[in-house]
């Protein structure tokens, strides 16, 4: 089982005690799951042409009514899966379409008659808005507006299940649809209706638009990816970094502290004084970390061995950053085996200088001077705790209790520099102690409150951030009063100000799962807990949080800023793309799901 199956799967058993307890039921819970097995063995072979046989007699034609029993809960995970796969279907063949939608449909066109020009940008690029209006129409009125799809959209479509229900034969879901396109793409979300009739399978009744966008550009392309024509003269793009986490978690074993989930950070800044920019990439464990000197075309040049920082060790997280106020950027990297402090002599030669021991399982680093003093101090992010001669750490050494708000994790570290790359844990004398025991991904610093010093934020998985105000050096823990606890999957922080009124708001990057908001989204979900609680589970899995911060206080603006949908979003930040005056937010996401085998999912 990959280690993004293994986590979901975690997710939905924590969540949903039901679903692992014992009953009368678990002989057919393990005959769905094995069908479920066979049914996405031959999705993959091509063969899923009549996708819904195999399941619905289980489900449906056996014992119609399990699908209310809370110890049968796995039941609406099948029929999502089904449904997605008509859907795909319908959406890219007009001939199975037709099989697949009912003759008593009544719905909308998948795109709206007309679409309004809300925003027009300088480079080409211009984005539309479709509303609800439009008249409902029949079956082959919907089939016809199907045939737009291939032609706008040769690229294809994704779409996820977000939320289903039922009542008796009837379905109802809200999906989620991507359609892209070489210069066009869009987003839209659909309410369905679908029903289930004896020897017929599903079919789609009813459709209801709740939002639709485009985004188009004149331009053959915004962004190119440039990583060959910069990297590709060296020769170790070929033989390291471009083979990816999945090639060498295949031949290194966890004892070269080879971590499959592949948490490795890069730095970016100019090291021999040349005004280029630089890159630092940090590698998995018996990899050598590589720096890459910009050259005056672009092209990079690697100097590793030369500039004496191609270690072997297991680097996390790495920063350029000048430690010692002499001109130049000194580097920081985050191992396995300590936190290492180098000096640069200016020329992009380093030295090792100290290092910090105390540190298992770091994950990433980030840099403020908090207390004024003129150095750069640094902080650590621990995302779980282990055991470094036994090879387990983080994740692999112990699960999170509870899982929506874990308190067993790593113990988080500020580096205080003392000059000379003298550095000491100053964590607990400064105040930032207090719940220092959660699993942390990410921090980030900023003047949240204009009084000149550096406030800290804290990203942690499975559960509360944190939220450090600092006065004169010393720091107060105050999420919960500010409305910053932020519940969730909490893997990245930023800070902005997206709506320009001169006060800093946060961007947090959390995991978007459609199944964990389809099983956390019944009425009959973790029904001994109190209704917060059940809120605080809920956000697990709901996806990224927009708090616009303001002279009252910080107030959740996620979906209404339609900022929430960032899948598994490892790292988020604002940034001004196009160049209008406005922050806007990228995003980076996605997960290893397993090896590139032809029966893999």
């Amino acid at each position: 089982m990959s280690v993004a199956r293994f986590v979901i799967l975690l997710n939905l058993l924590y969540l949903f005690p039901g679903c692992g307890s014992k009953s009368s039921k678990n002989t057919e819970s393990t005959s769905l799951r094995n069908d479920l097995v066979q049914l996405n063995k031959r999705k993959l072979n091509g063969s899923d042409r009549k996708f819904s046989e195999g399941i619905s007699d289980v489900i449906f034609h056996s014992n119609e009514s399990s699908i209310n029993n809370a110890d049968s809960s796995w039941s609406t995970e099948y029929v999502t899966t089904e449904i997605e796969s008509l859907f795909r279907k319908m959406v890219s063949s007009v001939p199975e379409a037709e099989e697949l939608i009912g003759n008593n449909f009544r719905g909308m066109g998948v795109i709206p008659p007309s679409l309004k020009k809300i925003s027009s940008k300088p480079n080409e690029i211009s984005i539309w808005e479709g509303n609800n209006e439009g008249r409902y129409i029949g079956k082959s009125q919907f089939v016809m507006s199907l045939r737009e799809l291939p032609e706008n959209f040769p690229l294809g479509n994704k779409l996820k299940v977000i939320e289903i229900s039922n009542e008796g034969k009837i379905f109802k879901t809200t999906i989620l649809i991507d359609h892209l396109g070489e210069r066009k793409e869009a987003h839209s979300r659909w309410f369905c209706e679908w029903e289930r009739r004896p020897d017929e399978g599903l079919k789609l009744i009813g459709l209801e638009r709740k939002y639709y966008s485009e985004i188009r550009s004149e331009k053959e392309a915004l962004y190119k990816d440039s990583t060959h024509k910069i990297l590709g003269q060296t020769p170790n793009y070929h033989s390291q970094i471009n083979k990816g986490i999945s090639e060498w978690a295949g031949l290194i074993t966890k004892f070269g502290d080879m971590a499959m989930t592949g948490h490795h950070g890069l730095a970016i800044g100019d090291v021999n004084g040349d005004g280029r920019d630089d890159i630092f990439v940090c590698d998995g464990g018996s990899l050598p970390n590589r720096l890459y000197v910009q050259n005056e075309d672009g092209t990079a040049m690697d100097i590793s061995m030369r500039a004496g920082i191609d270690w072997y060790e297991d680097s996390r997280a790495a920063l350029l950053l000048d430690l010692d106020n002499d001109g130049d950027q000194d580097l920081v990297v985050a191992t396995i085996a300590m936190i290492v402090f180098a000096e640069n002599d200016g020329a992009g030669q380093f030295t090792i200088r100290g290092g910090f021991p105390d540190a298992q399982y770091p994950f990433s680093l980030s840099s403020s001077d908090f207390d004024l003093d003129g150095d750069l101090d640094v902080y650590v992010c621990i995302y779980g705790e282990g055991d470094r001669n036994s090879g387990a750490r983080g994740f692999d050494e112990r699960s999170p209790v509870p899982f929506h708000d874990a308190k067993n994790g790593g113990r988080n570290v500020l580096l205080v520099n003392h000059g000379g790359f003298a550095f000491t844990d100053e964590t607990q004398s400064v105040g930032l102690e207090v719940n220092n025991d959660r699993w942390s991904f990410s921090a980030s610093w900023e003047d949240y409150d204009n009084d000149g010093d550096q406030d800290l934020y804290v990203a942690n998985d499975f559960g509360k951030n944190c939220f450090y105000r600092n006065d004169g050096g010393q720091f107060t823990e105050d999420a919960r009063s500010l409305g910053l606890e932020d519940t969730g999957a909490g893997m990245s922080v930023s800070w902005g100000d997206y709506d320009r009124d001169g006060i800093f708001d946060l961007y947090i990057g959390n995991m978007f799962s459609a199944a964990g908001n389809r099983v956390g989204g019944q009425e009959r979900f973790a029904p001994n807990r109190n209704v917060d609680e059940v809120q605080e589970m809920r956000k697990m899995s709901r996806g990224n949080t927009l708090y616009r911060g303001t002279d009252r206080g910080f107030f959740e603006m996620s979906r209404d800023s339609r900022v929430s949908m960032g899948r598994w979003a490892w790292s988020s930040g604002f940034v001004d793309i196009d160049n209008d005056g406005w922050e806007d937010i990228i995003i980076t996401n996605g997960y290893i799901t397993g090896w590139k085998e032809e029966e893999d999912l």
